[in-house]
């Protein structure tokens, strides 16, 4: 084997790494302009915790709750806002669902004050222990605030529009539950 032999074999074995570096260096500043636009960033396996644990929830409302698909006419809106800014539209399903909790509590205690720091877990916990809802309806509460306070505190973590969508079905079907407060109470007293 001479010396051109040893040549062409090393140039053979280095041609496609070298290939691949040079093509990684030439378009790395591009890439970089692109990362925002991306439609989800995997974070340390965030976004597969994230959906296991709304799984876990969506699994949950199935058996604890007892109303069917929501008519809400604001739902069929998130659900589109969901496919452009699903972060967005989870903090949207959020506030509903503190609303209606919030609205809740005060109309079986009107004179009630609720604190300014940490209002959702109070919020939450009043609704339980007067017994305005069950310890299942507050756990899916509590459950959806926890999903909801991770993707508003993982930094650049944009959850993708199918985990956007289960969320806010999930929330507008307690929603509905919990509007209708007079079943509530009876299936409530029940248990």
């Amino acid at each position: 084997m001479g010396l051109m032999a040893f040549i062409l074999d090393l140039a053979e074995l280095c041609i496609w790494p070298i290939t691949i570096i040079t093509c990684l260096l030439i378009v790395r500043s591009p890439l970089g302009l692109l990362i925002p636009f991306a439609q989800s960033i995997k974070y340390k396996d965030f976004e597969l915790q994230f959906s296991q644990e709304l799984n876990q929830v969506s699994d949950q409302a199935q058996h604890v709750l007892h109303v069917g698909v929501s008519t809400a006419p604001s739902l069929d809106q998130l659900l589109q806002h969901a496919n452009h800014l699903p972060n967005h539209s989870i903090f949207q399903a959020w506030s509903s669902l503190e609303t209606c909790c919030r609205n809740l509590l005060l109309e079986h205690k009107p004179n009630i004050i609720i604190p300014d720091d940490r209002p959702y877990k109070f919020v939450g916990e009043a609704l339980t222990r007067e017994k305005i809802i069950s310890e299942k309806h507050a756990k899916l509460f509590h459950e959806l605030r926890q999903l909801r306070n991770k993707v508003s505190h993982a930094p650049n973590f944009e959850v993708n529009s199918v985990l956007a969508k289960q969320y806010i079905e999930v929330c507008f079907a307690l929603i509905d539950e919990l509007s209708d407060s007079n079943n509530l109470q009876l299936k409530y007293a029940q248990h």
